[in-house]
């Protein structure tokens, strides 16, 4: 698994039959002390998150495991929202 914050909404019109009803957004990768890198994932909203939310991704075929992902063909998926992510801090590292 990997955190990161939400920093944009991918539009896209023409895409895959399950992927219509779900948002993708841009995912920047946090290191472990919270900072972050110049790493960028794009992620299928498994659970309805905003912009700049810190989030849980999971990635591979774990990530085809949600509600909303069922069989879509999916690399990565938003499974959480990380509600206190100061608190975090030095407890990662």
């Amino acid at each position: 698994m990997l955190l990161g914050k939400v920093k944009g909404n991918i539009t896209s019109v023409t895409k895959i039959d399950e992927l219509r009803p779900v948002r993708l957004y841009m995912i920047q990768l946090l290191d472990s002390g919270l900072d972050l890198k110049d790493d960028y994932i794009a992620a299928i909203d498994a659970i309805g998150v905003g912009m700049d939310d810190t989030v849980v991704i999971t990635g591979g075929s774990g990530s085809r495991f949600t509600e909303i992902t069922g069989p879509t063909h999916t690399d990565a998926s938003i499974i959480a929202r990380i509600d206190d992510p100061e608190s975090l801090k030095g407890s990662l590292s």
